[in-house]
């Protein structure tokens, strides 16, 4: 301690200016995050995590005998600060938040122990484990919410990758209607490939309507701004493209319990620009189709069948209202009823779905994330997409809904808060049956 001290009464003059060590930012969780002003980057439109990166130097907190100079983070590889401090000066800081112990990066490096997925030290497997639940979302997420928009500049700057997608966004949309291309990677490793080399190394890319999405694969946030995307952008020059990275990592176990393995699934979306090389050659396959057709017509009658109707149910509800007395109730009765009309049970058939509803309309939650379900109608003997979602009226958090006419999909909503609902229900069931 003394010979420290004597250290830094030396250099405590120049010690402001004598920590010149690279710092790593962490942004801020949440969505539109797009901090590079580039011109090569697509637009990021929504985040199912905040992003980040974790560098090489967030190993602890600096500090020079008993007073702390910086904040910023080092490792014990770090040799930028060797011109200014020997290693005896420097003190690595359990990062437990609620530790205060600190060793030379000598001593760390044999005993502090890191996380199993960064660079983080600790003095004590017990203050890894302790720090785990506070640690593991940045740890976890933070790499490859990352990873995720440099993805999403390589599907907008390699050639091949652009049309491929195009490709794919584009004839499923002529087949299936409005949705989003997926692309997923199931390691952080294999998206670093296909940022690496490119096409070549592209993940499992596949064509998703947007009744199929999953709101429990991306989050409530993402889901949300992913249904009001599909709705809006211009099929015939834009797609969205929705990347999805599977993180496995390890969690430290409790007491002498081993490792825990997780698994969880990073997102983000864009809406890039179709190619214009691919929108050419599917104008001119169609035009060459067309003229066939022309010609078998005047050989032969030619039977047009039509393409199948999927039925969407849209179940909505103002979250603002559920306090009103007897709203909560009668937002769960209206559901249970609209679906018993087809057959479905949600009691019995989607047990989960209706204990979560049930504790949201009885005020023990603040929060009902939506649900996608696919039943079957008992009358009809059809599968049916139904989506049951809260939708806020302010300017803020508006959504909007698909329209009824979104092409051979036929789309009905109803505001299941409304004392109307079974009224509109009634009104729109008997349209239907005039139509058909």
């Amino acid at each position: 301690p003394q010979q420290l001290n004597q250290q830094y009464a030396k250099t405590n003059s120049s010690a402001s200016n004598s920590v010149g060590l690279p710092t790593h930012s962490n942004s801020n969780t949440g969505h539109y995050q797009n901090q590079d002003s580039s011109n090569s980057q697509p637009s990021v439109l929504a985040g199912g995590v905040g992003g980040g990166s974790i560098g090489v130097g967030s190993g602890g907190v600096i500090s020079t005998g008993n007073a702390t100079l910086s904040t910023r983070r080092v490792s014990l590889g770090d040799s930028s600060e060797s011109n200014n401090k020997t290693a005896s000066d420097l003190q690595i800081k359990c990062r437990n938040t609620k530790c205060d112990r600190s060793a030379t990066p000598a001593d760390a490096k044999k005993y502090y122990k890191s996380c199993h997925n960064c660079t983080h030290l600790y003095c004590s497997r017990e203050c890894r484990r302790a720090h785990w639940e506070k640690h593991r979302k940045a740890c976890l997420h933070s790499r490859a919410s990352n990873l995720c928009r440099q993805v999403l500049a390589t599907c907008k700057d390699d050639v091949d990758s652009q049309r491929h997608l195009s490709l794919l966004a584009r004839k499923g949309f002529l087949s299936q209607g409005r949705g989003v291309v997926r692309v997923l990677f199931r390691s952080a490793e294999a998206a670093e490939s296909f940022i690496k080399h490119g096409f070549q190394c592209m993940g499992e890319a596949s064509y998703v309507r947007w009744p199929d999405l999953m709101p429990a694969e991306m989050g409530l946030e993402l889901y949300s701004e992913l249904l009001k995307l599909s709705t809006e952008y211009k099929p015939d020059s834009k797609m969205l493209i929705y990347v999805a990275i599977c993180v496995v990592s390890e969690a430290p176990g409790m007491g002498q319990a081993p490792v825990r393995w997780e698994r969880q699934l990073v997102s983000r979306c864009a809406k890039l620009k179709l190619c214009k090389s691919i929108l050419a050659e599917l104008e001119l396959q169609q035009h060459a189709l067309q003229q066939q057709q022309l010609q078998q017509q005047t050989s032969l009658t030619v039977v047009t069948v039509p393409e199948p109707t999927t039925e969407i149910l849209i179940l909505t509800f103002n979250p603002n209202l559920r306090s009103n007395n007897g709203q909560g109730e009668l937002i769960l009765t209206n559901i249970l009823d609209i679906l018993s009309r087809r057959g479905v049970l949600l009691r019995k058939h989607y047990p989960e779905i209706y204990q979560r509803l049930q504790t949201y309309t009885d005020g023990q939650t603040d929060k009902f994330n939506p649900v996608t379900l696919h039943p079957r109608d008992s009358q009809t003997g059809k599968s049916f997409v139904c989506i049951i979602m809260p939708v806020h009226t302010s300017d803020s958090d508006v959504i909007k809904l698909p329209s009824a006419s979104d092409g051979n999909n036929r789309v009905t909503s109803i505001d299941v808060g409304s004392t109307a609902a079974l009224a509109q229900l009634d009104d729109d069931e008997l349209l239907t049956r005039s139509t058909s």
